[in-house]
């Protein structure tokens, strides 16, 4: 026991919060000792029961020296308390990382591993992300037992799988792999496990760590890979055969393959009238366009063609953009960016504090700009136009994907107007054709073409026609799983 001991203390440097407690057993006098990590464990349970129990044991008729003194206390533990046998070093240096105490008699080769972690979580608390009107108010936390546990009290049935796995060689934080079996793909159930454990990092600290490293396309501004906070949204990507991986540490769940289309539809469109839900839908593309293209259409008609604005409607734009120094696209660029700043500023700065310097300094800086003759009237509503949009779309990430391409597009506008606006669109089409989530073509079911699949795509179809509609993510559709 105390080479065993010494080992332990070794292995974790005689931190400050390894913890070992020896006493003697009224079992033949036998020495023992309790291990735990005082910072992971709860010293209640352990000071007021565990410790309490083992030393009233006395000496049973039953108990020679031959029994081993091990599985006595096992079997009288098991009755209270959540407790599991060991028999090697990795297992006991798992066990004391989870939380858990170590249990070593003098002499005996078996050591019990007994449940005492405690770590304090915040509790279930409202969507700060993905808020709705109407739905469940309870959003995923940090605590990933929690999390997988709030999914299964959404589908109570015996086919939702979960496989857990390890990623990190430091960290070794904990992850889920969540399916139905019999809906999922098992090609697509395989080829998440395969990707997962090729993962080599020193530390996940977050599920965007993993979401990074699993995309087929690692380098696309796009993305490949959706997340949630809301268990309902969980349990009905599930439904549809979609596989979500849960992370410990983090209230976001991962959930692959995904598919353009769906970054247009939230949680709430299904707690709605399907006709308010198509038109919701709908409302967030055109944000999705204006904010792509709004500034570099403004660059280009007022550059190269001026022809194609109505005639009051240039004169008007041509008075107020007399006497600015800058071209158009100097002009867009300069305001586009301090938008940028101000948004990032609201961002960082504490909540109170964030939201008055991005609403009232986009304020003042608008009007200051017009009136010192540096940028437009109409740019600023272009500009407004431009980031209210991008409030619209459903997805952050999205989101940020617009921002970034908006500033090539306006520069290819500047030099070949609309025809360069064209063409750029075009090809960014062109790559998105190209894109794959876990094999799933990125723009399905627009392309290639599934006509079943439309009902839940544009516009939101009633549940007459959904209750039992198949999805383009099971088995039942032919897609290139192990793709790349």
């Amino acid at each position: 026991m105390d080479k065993n001991i010494q080992l332990l203390n070794s292995k974790f440097g005689e931190s400050s919060d390894f913890v070992y407690h020896r006493f003697t057993l009224n079992l033949q006098n036998t020495p023992a000792a309790l291990i735990f990590l005082d910072s992971l464990v709860d010293t209640e349970i352990i000071n007021n029961q565990i410790m309490r129990f083992i030393l009233q044991l006395e000496d049973d008729p039953s108990l020679s020296k031959s029994k081993n003194i091990v599985d006595f206390i096992f079997m009288n533990l098991l009755q209270f308390t959540n407790i599991y046998k060991l028999n090697d070093e990795d297992n006991v240096i798992h066990a004391l990382l989870n939380g858990d105490t170590v249990l070593f008699v003098e002499g005996q080769d078996l050591v019990l591993g007994i449940r005492t972690g405690q770590i304090k979580t915040r509790n279930i608390s409202e969507p700060s992300i993905e808020n709705e009107i109407k739905g469940p108010r309870e959003s995923f936390i940090e605590d990933m037992h929690t999390n997988m546990a709030m999914v299964r009290r959404k589908i109570r049935n015996e086919n939702l799988r979960y496989f857990n796995l390890q990623i990190g060689d430091i960290t070794q934080t904990g992850v889920c792999i969540g399916y139905i079996h019999g809906i999922a793909d098992a090609a697509l159930v395989s080829e998440v496990k395969e990707r997962l454990g090729r993962i080599q990092i020193d530390g996940v600290l977050d599920s965007a760590y993993i979401e990074e490293l699993i995309q087929d396309h690692p380098y696309s501004p796009f993305s490949l890979v959706d997340y949630s906070e809301r268990p309902d949204k969980t349990a009905a990507m599930l439904l549809e055969g979609r596989i979500v991986i849960f992370v410990d540490g983090t209230p976001l769940v991962l959930i692959v393959p995904v598919v353009f289309m769906q970054f247009f539809s939230t949680s709430g469109d299904y707690y709605l009238n399907f006709y308010f839900a198509s038109f919701l839908r709908w409302i967030r593309l055109a944000a999705f366009i204006f904010a792509l293209t709004v500034p570099s259409l403004y660059i280009a008609l007022t550059t190269m063609h001026q022809e194609m604005i109505p005639t009051q409607l240039a004169l008007r734009i041509a008075g107020s953009r007399s006497g600015i120094p800058f071209p158009a696209l100097v002009e867009a660029l300069l305001m586009e960016v301090s938008f940028e700043i101000l948004r990032e500023a609201g961002v960082r700065l504490p909540k109170g504090a964030g939201q008055a310097v991005s609403i009232v300094g986009a304020l003042i800086i608008g009007q200051a700009a017009v009136e010192a003759g540096i940028v437009s009237p109409i740019l600023i509503i272009v500009v407004s136009l431009t980031g209210i949009s991008s409030f619209a779309i459903a997805k952050y990430e999205i989101g940020l994907t617009v921002r970034l391409l908006r500033f090539p597009l306006m520069i290819i506008s500047s030099i070949l107007g609309l025809p360069g606006i064209t063409v750029a669109i075009l090809a960014l089409l062109v790559y998105m054709v190209s894109l794959k989530s876990f094999g799933v073509p990125y723009l399905s079911p627009l392309s290639p073409m599934t006509k079943s699949d439309l009902k839940d795509t544009l516009i939101r179809a009633s549940w007459r026609k959904l209750a039992k509609s198949k999805h383009f993510f099971n088995k039942e559709n032919e897609f290139d799983i192990e793709g790349e």
